[in-house]
């Protein structure tokens, strides 16, 4: 389902809801005026997404507000507009990719003859599909706005995607409206990464948000057809498919059944309710090989458009400053690494306070648990009831990434399994990375308020810090330039198990001194036994090995040797890479293709870098209530790197055909946020509260709001709606290939001509106009 035709029906349902009230902070706050949109999720999502990508695309290059005012540059993050992000899982590895900033670089011209005719706008956007640069050509046509009884307006969009090679479209669609009906087509060849084509196709018509009724088709390349047809009134909404199932849905947003997920919140001030920013970046621009580019600069490191090359190490870029209405630019150096190096600093709570919580915990030998897989990782969470660790999935990841897939039945684990290795190392989202249950000195009963957690907070390490060592050991999972190679370019009759040194990988049993593996460090770059780099950037090494995708991390680097000491006055003395869960600090190492396995940072006129802020760590407090589940009175902690970037909520898996909760290996399942921090203004006392501690106390006081909320609508049996007399339609006609114009090609009528050569600093980014 389109995200507009998800607003359409939602409106009705949120007519049904309960108002709110306005507290402090005052009403002219952003935290009371900041929008809040709402659309529906729904089996018909799944087969035009592509609709979304598109209006979001368009909208956020705000062609509306530059009209007649020459051609111009806009900047739209993917991660944003990517359809596909809301309902994707984020894995432990993956968490900087999807958090950081990836700009398309579009040249839009606007243009309108007189108020009687249509916006015409032409649009050059370049995208990237799995890393190869390609160019979609847009062209749109706006006759007429939206009103209250023709909710899309009146227009007509043409596209064309292709790669630098291409002579003919490899993805060629439109979308138009007209007359309160919606028509979509799209045909692909191939995509940018070689994966398989397809059509999709979407007919809407009687829309209004009272009732309405369409069709919607998808035949992908070597998988099956998908269609709906569906039908809506003011209280449901009924779906049928091609095989002749059908689902009936309330459209009462206040339903106890109906689910809700929220992607984007704001923290703001608890006080003036002003929007809580973050030093995350900003925009740069630079000239390469006598070419224009575009950028972005930030904690997680550097963006640039698809195709454009790096700045080298040392070159000169622009930081685009638009404060007083206009785009002036100062000069930068940037600084880039093939590596980034990470500090964690040790933090503690107790076990108790993590009851219900979700772990990643690595088992090697699984027969000594009663688990299906050696080497994986398990989805498990402490119950502090039965006093047990409860495992309930294993985490299964390929090129697409990672997700889990549930145990045929939860299995109870007595935390005693793990006495022999001092305690049980994991991975929590919620707690912000890796953890550690200290079992040194525990007996049974376990008591759960007297054992301790240890987790990390993190900080990305520049040249420059003054606490920054020059040697570093490393017992498990210790790349060096030779490892690295050894692993990507092995070939046939030469395997390789991972690209660390053999003695290392997965190791966690004691080592000698002379089985560490020692690094000097110089500038913030590693540096193996050899004096070379560690660090690989070659994209081609990395795609046939899906599972360092995200590139490749070190384990645990120890600052001092005592550090790694195992326990015990053995001799001689012997190393573990566990022990740095008593360490204060410790460091881990990062290469790979992605901006976020790199350093990149920028030195301003004196030579001083220019520092970014980490995601801020706060902490929630779940209320109590059904609509919290397992988390209900459970405290937690998000991580917010950003207004509209707050992450970190447990996920469960729900199917796409019923909105009821899935496993999560069934083909239809996709993942959702658990629950959603409530946003009431009138509540006393105040509802979405985080905090940020200091020494153990409350530091600072945020206030939370969600930006786009997501609903599910509650299912009901069929005959809900046969008593309602909705039925779908039958005779409805879609779109064919037929309606499909070229806007690349000179001899289409939407032809975009040549495109406009744009040197100015960007205008729009992801949708706010700069100047």
């Amino acid at each position: 389902m389109s995200r507009t035709l998800g607003r359409l029906l939602m409106s009705a349902a949120m007519s049904m809801a309960a108002g709110v009230a306005f507290a402090s902070p005052s009403a002219n706050s952003p935290y009371m005026t900041d929008a809040q949109s709402s659309y529906v999720q729904d089996a018909t999502s799944d087969s035009i997404g592509s609709v979304n990508m598109i209006t979001c695309i368009m909208s956020s290059m705000r062609p509306d507000a530059l009209v007649n005012q020459g051609a111009y540059i806009a900047l739209v993050d993917q991660n944003v507009c990517n359809a596909a992000k809301t309902g994707a899982a984020t894995s432990a590895t993956s968490a900087g990719a999807a958090q950081a900033p990836d700009y398309m670089t579009a040249v839009v011209n606007s243009r309108r003859a007189s108020n009687s005719d249509p916006m015409i706008v032409t649009a050059w956007i370049s995208i990237g599909q799995g890393g190869v640069p390609e160019t979609v050509f847009a062209h749109i046509s706006v006759t007429a706005a939206a009103t209250a009884t023709d909710p899309y307006g009146d227009f007509r969009l043409d596209y064309c995607g292709k790669l630098a090679t291409d002579t003919a479209c490899r993805m060629n669609g439109f979308l138009m409206a007209g007359s309160g009906a919606l028509s979509y087509y799209e045909t692909e060849s191939q995509n940018g990464s070689g994966g398989a084509g397809g059509t999709k196709a979407l007919q809407l018509s009687s829309v209004g948000t009272a009732s309405g009724s369409g069709s919607v088709a998808l035949q992908q390349s070597g998988s099956a057809s998908s269609a709906f047809n569906f039908a809506y009134d003011q209280s449901y909404f009924l779906r049928n498919d091609l095989l002749g199932n059908s689902e009936c849905f309330s459209r009462d947003a206040t339903d106890p059944g109906t689910g809700f997920s929220v992607w984007q919140y704001g923290l703001y001030d608890a006080t003036t309710g002003a929007r809580i920013e973050r030093n995350s970046g900003f925009p740069i621009q630079y000239t390469s090989a006598g070419t224009s580019y575009q950028g972005y600069v930030g904690y997680y490191g550097l963006s640039v458009q698809p195709g454009a090359p790096l700045p080298a190490n040392g070159a000169t870029v622009q930081k685009v400053d638009y404060s007083g209405g206009t785009a002036t630019t100062a000069n930068f150096t940037a600084v880039t690494y093939g590596g980034r190096l990470t500090r964690y600093t040790r933090q503690t709570r107790t076990l108790q306070s993590i009851n219900q919580l979700p772990l990643n915990v690595f088992i090697g030998v699984a027969t000594n648990f009663g688990l299906p897989d050696p080497n994986a990782q398990y989805v498990m969470y402490w119950d502090d009831a039965s006093a047990k660790l409860i495992a309930t999935a294993e985490m299964q990841c390929n090129q697409n990434g990672c997700q889990s897939n549930n145990l045929a039945q939860p299995l109870s684990l007595d935390l005693a399994l793990w006495a022999s290795m001092g305690g049980v190392q994991g991975f929590s989202q919620s707690l912000g990375g890796n953890l550690f249950i200290n079992l040194n000195g525990v007996s049974s009963p376990i008591n759960s308020s007297a054992v301790t957690v240890v987790y990390d907070t993190q900080d990305l390490v520049y040249p420059t810090d003054p606490n920054l060592p020059t040697t570093l050991y490393c017992a498990s999972n210790c790349p060096t330039a030779a490892s690295l190679q050894a692993y990507f370019k092995q070939g046939p009759g030469n395997t390789v198990a991972a690209p660390y040194v053999a003695a290392t990988y997965n190791n966690f049993q004691p080592l000698l001194l002379g089985g560490l593996v020692q690094y000097s460090v110089v500038g913030a770059i590693l540096t193996d036994g050899n004096g070379l780099s560690v660090v690989d950037t070659n994209s081609n090494d990395y795609q046939q090995y899906p599972q360092y995708q995200n590139g490749v991390m070190s384990g645990v680097l120890f600052i001092n040797l005592s550090d790694a000491l195992c326990p015990g006055n053995a001799s001689p003395a012997a190393y573990c890479a566990n022990q740095a869960n008593s360490a204060s600090s410790y460091y881990v190492w990062q290469t790979g293709p992605a901006s976020y396995s790199q350093f990149a940072a920028v030195k301003d006129s004196s030579g001083n870098f220019v520092q970014f802020d980490a995601p801020l760590n706060v902490g929630f407090t779940v209320p109590t209530g059904a609509a919290y589940g397992s988390y209900a009175g459970t405290s937690l902690i998000f991580q917010y790197s950003g207004f509209g970037d707050l992450w970190g909520i447990p996920s469960i898996c729900v199917s796409q055909t019923t909105n009821l909760p899935a496993n999560c290996n069934d083909p239809n399942a996709f993942n959702v946020p658990q629950f959603i921090i409530p946003y009431d203004p009138a509540a006393s006392p105040q509802q979405g509260v985080v905090t940020t501690t200091s020494s153990g106390s409350v530091a600072t006081t945020y206030l939370v709001k969600w930006q786009q909320r997501q609903i599910r609508f509650a299912n009901k049996g069929l005959g809900v709606c046969s008593n309602a007399r909705l039925q779908v339609p039958t005779n409805i006609v879609l779109p064919t290939a037929a309606g499909l114009l070229d806007p690349s090609n000179s001899s289409s009528s939407v032809y975009l001509g040549a495109e406009p050569t744009v040197t100015a600093a960007p205008r729009v980014i992801q949708g706010i106009v700069e100047y």
